[in-house]
């Protein structure tokens, strides 16, 4: 799982959660740094059970409030919810600074720790790199071409291309100490060349769902709704971790993963059944 903090190799577990009694009602494993695209099949997973068990033929139309953090919030995934009519609540990274109510947050409490921005060595921006549109080829500054990584999409829903230079080219290069920001992880055999992604057609507009969400997540009603999201699905996560002792998985293989990970969270909901439940007569 690469991500901005890094890369290792494991999963996350991704649970959800009923508001009301805490009981989880879908747990899944995934590979993939990001969460955004978890979203759609997990919510189609809850559909496909609750129909099957004859507990809802369509949940969602029952008006059912769903919501997630910001990990989840990208252009596809609130055009998904607003084609099929569900009743959201997923903020954009940016919508604390739109509350009024968070202003002088930092200057009262002062930033956090991983948030402090740390001071690097000044190296080779995007800028400094050439880039066809047309052929999709990319030149770093030493005049060597770089390899086309991937072709994604921006959370707002503008095409990206990732590049990334041969490690041999890096190895060779006499402006790797201005370019890369660990010089030396060219030397080794597992090491990885300088890397750099473009979005293209930015000033494009493509943010007509995300716009959408944040008029909800940004009204009284949408504040409220959403402030219930960490009461709710928080203290799961912190019975798994905390009670339940599952720091991290300790196998391997997803198959396996999600194994391991499901068991643990119908331990949580027999526990849950066990405390709180009632038998019916």
């Amino acid at each position: 799982m690469t991500t901005s903090k890094g890369t290792i190799q494991g999963y996350n577990g991704v649970a959800s959660v009923d508001k009301k009694h805490q009981i989880i009602i879908d747990a899944q494993a995934f590979g993939e740094g990001q969460e955004y695209h978890v979203l759609q099949p997990v919510l189609e997973t809850i559909q496909e059970r609750y129909q099957r068990l004859n507990i809802h033929h369509n949940l969602y139309e029952s008006g059912i409030q769903v919501t997630a953090d910001t990990g989840y919030a990208n252009e596809s995934n609130m055009k998904y919810l607003h084609e099929h009519n569900i009743n959201a609540y997923i903020p954009d990274n940016q919508f604390r600074s739109r509350d009024p109510k968070f202003i002088n947050q930092k200057k009262k409490y002062g930033q956090h720790p991983s948030q402090a921005k740390k001071k690097s060595p000044q190296l080779y921006s995007p800028k400094a790199f050439t880039l066809n549109n047309k052929t999709k080829q990319c030149t770093c500054p030493a005049g060597n071409k770089m390899r086309l990584k991937k072709e994604g999409q921006s959370e707002e829903g503008h095409d990206k291309l990732f590049f990334e230079s041969k490690i041999t080219d890096c190895r060779k290069c006499k402006q790797r100490t201005e370019c890369m920001r660990t010089p030396n992880s060219a030397d080794r055999a597992d090491g990885q060349g300088r890397q750099v992604s473009f979005i293209l057609n930015k000033n494009q507009t493509k943010t007509k769902h995300t716009d959408w969400m944040k008029q909800r997540i940004d009204s009284q009603q949408g504040k409220q709704i959403y402030s219930h999201r960490m009461s709710v699905v928080e203290p799961v996560f912190a019975n798994m971790a905390s009670n339940k002792r599952l720091n991290r998985f300790t196998l391997r293989g997803k198959s396996k993963v999600q194994g391991q990970w499901q068991l643990y969270c119908l331990v949580h909901n027999i526990e849950k059944l066990k405390n709180y439940g009632q038998l019916s007569h």
